[in-house]
Parts: structure tokens; sequence; C-alpha cells
């Protein structure tokens, strides 16, 4: 059975992550463009990785649950890198939140079913966050036990709370 390394987003990030952490195994690129896919696998198909792509948006359970179906088929995923995501300077509020904060809680989710044992996710996150004062501990413990459907209707991250897109 091969030892599969999910690579969600196919930017240099996750290119270079994948690089590092999956020789000898099977590397599953994935991303919300099939043109972003095609060039990193070719690049990483060039220097010797044995990779396949699909086609993924993050912000869709059932997108999300059909990688994870997909990923199951090649084999045991034993790695599971998150390096997709949306800036300040790319979208709106709410797509921000509905792909960075939704869509790595459904990633975590769902991935945290069927990773093998002993297996291992990163996220890759945005240093904005450090750029702005602390969340509450309220907001902190609500961020890290509200089930994933229900972050979005946390009220601190209400369209009328954030006024600034860096702020989501």
């Amino acid at each position: 059975m091969k030892k599969v390394v999910v690579v969600i987003g196919a930017g240099s990030i996750g290119q270079s992550i994948a690089r590092r952490v999956s020789a000898g195994k099977h590397a599953l690129l994935t991303d919300l463009r099939q043109e972003s896919l095609d060039s990193a696998a070719k690049t990483l198909g060039d220097a010797g990785f044995d990779v396949s792509t699909t086609v993924v948006d993050v912000s869709s359970r059932s997108s999300v649950q059909a990688l994870v179906a997909n990923a199951i088929i090649i084999g045991a995923i034993i790695g599971v890198i998150h390096a997709a995501g949306l800036s300040p300077t790319q979208a709106a509020s709410a797509a921000i939140l509905k792909v960075d904060l939704y869509g790595t809680a459904l990633i975590l989710d769902e991935f945290g079913r069927v990773i093998a044992h002993g297996g291992a996710g990163v996220v890759i996150a945005s240093q904005s966050g450090h750029r702005l004062p602390p969340l509450s501990v309220e907001q902190n413990q609500a961020l890290a036990i509200t089930p994933a459907e229900d972050l979005l209707s946390l009220p601190f991250l209400q369209p009328d709370e954030i006024m600034d897109s860096l702020h989501a």
C-alpha cells in the first residue's frame, strides 16, 4: 500500500513542503485551479516524485470529502499539508473566513477521521494574525470548540464586526 502525503495548495509553499516530505511516497496535490495543479505536477513529476492531482474547494465539505475519498483509494494517508488560503489583498473578509477558517476546520475534521496512525498534519497560516491584538480568551475558546459548520456564525466573525479584510 502506498503512503500518501496530501498537499492542499499547489503554490510555491505547498510544492516546497511536498519536496521535503513526500520523497518515496505518493504526493496528492490539490488546488482550486487545475492549471496550478498541472504546473505543480509537472515540476514535481520531472523531479522524480510520484504525483497525482485533484481539484478541491476547501470551503465545501462535499469537495473536501471527495478529496479524502480519493486519497484513501491511493493509499494510507500519512501526511496532510494545508497551504491553501486567501490573503487580505486577494479577497473580502467573508471569503477569507470561509476559506481560511471554515476550510481549515473542514480539512482538520475530515482528514482527522482517516489519517494513518502516526500520521501528521501541518497548517500553514499567515503572519497577519501576529500584527493584530490578540483574541480574547472567550474568542479563542469559541474558535477551538465550535463545530466547523457553526464557525462562521460566531458573533465576533460577523461582517459588522470585521471592518477590514486584514482582520479576517
